[in-house]
């Protein structure tokens, strides 16, 4: 069975589409594409332990093997690249006071609400302490017997 031809019309609205999308989101920048490949390699590297729940351009996410009390897995964290920022979340910090209580007022003051980092640039210093804040997380959930 043929696929219907899609009209000039169609075309168009198409191309506006995939034109706004990439306008929204700063992975078309060299910048910004390289900065959600760093903060996502962070937390590739704590695969093994979690699973890939998202891993698209401009997003990235990880939850846990085990269930929460909704019967579906728990989202650990992730990376999204929005028009403005890239987005890093680390979802224990929302729960664990003694974890966020960890962090360096550097770090600090990437965060925005409870669990969300927002970058613009690359930052190699703060990206060494969220890589060890992310570890410890990931040992405390480990710990308490949540992954």
């Amino acid at each position: 069975m043929a696929t219907p031809k899609m009209s000039a019309k169609g075309e168009k609205t198409k191309a506006r589409t995939a034109a706004a999308a990439s306008a929204r989101s700063n992975t078309g920048t060299a910048g910004g594409a390289a900065l959600f490949m760093a903060l996502r390699k962070l937390l590739r590297a704590h695969e093994a332990s979690l699973v890939v729940a998202r891993d698209e351009p401009g997003g990235y996410e990880l939850t846990t093997r085990t269930a929460g009390p909704n019967g579906k897995p728990v989202f650990f964290g992730g990376v999204r690249t929005t028009r403005t920022h890239t987005a890093f979340y680390l979802n224990p910090l929302a729960s664990d006071a003694e974890l966020a209580a960890e962090m360096s007022d550097r770090l600090r003051s990437r965060l925005e609400g409870k669990s969300a980092f927002h970058f613009k640039t690359i930052e190699p210093v703060v990206f060494e302490e969220l890589t060890a804040l992310t570890a410890r997380a990931l040992e405390r959930l480990r710990a308490a017997g949540k992954l």
